[in-house]
């Protein structure tokens, strides 16, 4: 996604939030052009689907505090947009290492408690043991069913909450970071971290932090 808005320090008299970039945009200039999945939409398409995003996380249990975990085997399209709902939600995203073993996923499942978990095909064999979890499948045809899973199309057709407010502070946890061998993260950010990264960067391009993409 291309051409959000820097944000100064001065914009921290009030909550920032990561996903702030593209709400003032998609207000401000909402047929802007923004690069999203590979095609070219506009800044409301995104915003939109954000918002569809977050709205059915809260109404399903995601609050200031949670942690939503991306617990996947390979890169999906969808996985920034739901990440920053995430955290327009208020909840941590936990990223894990992409390669990791099966018990290894688990470990972290259990450390970290999550309101709602992500898999696809490639990590769907931990879904036996963190079956009280809230489970969102980015690949078809693995739902059985059950309670507590949901395909992902189900997200993209909530009716989202347009006045959906980010319900947290500036220094809360946004992306919590798990690398290959420690058992605790590896690195933590704030919604204020990455404000102020982006307020210094004069690079204008996309910056990948770990799955997350930043407009500067």
């Amino acid at each position: 996604m291309n051409g959000c808005i820097s944000t100064s320090l001065a914009d921290f008299s009030k909550p920032y939030f990561y996903s702030q970039h593209l709400a003032s945009l998609a207000e401000s200039k909402p047929e802007f052009t923004c690069l999203h999945r590979g095609q070219l939409t506009t800044a409301e398409k995104v915003w939109d689907d954000v918002l569809r995003a977050a709205t059915w996380m809260q109404r399903n249990g995601v609050e200031r505090g949670s942690v939503v975990l991306f617990c996947l085997s390979a890169d999906h399209p969808d996985t920034q947009t739901l990440a920053m709902a995430a955290s327009h939600a208020g909840a941590t995203v936990t990223l894990v290492p992409p390669h990791a073993s099966e018990a290894r996923l688990v470990e972290i499942a259990k450390q970290v408690s999550p309101a709602c978990t992500f898999l696809d095909a490639g990590t769907a064999s931990i879904h036996a043991q963190i079956d009280s979890t809230l489970t969102v499948w980015m690949s078809s045809g693995l739902n059985k069913g059950e309670w507590n899973e949901v395909e992902l199309d189900e997200i993209f057709t909530t009716v989202p909450a347009w006045g959906l407010p980010f319900p947290g502070q500036t220094d809360d946890a946004v992306l919590m970071l798990f690398d290959d061998q420690e058992n605790s993260p590896a690195d933590v950010w704030t919604h204020r971290r990455l404000g102020e990264l982006a307020a210094s960067s004069n690079d204008t391009r996309l910056m990948g932090i770990g799955g997350l993409s930043l407009a500067a």
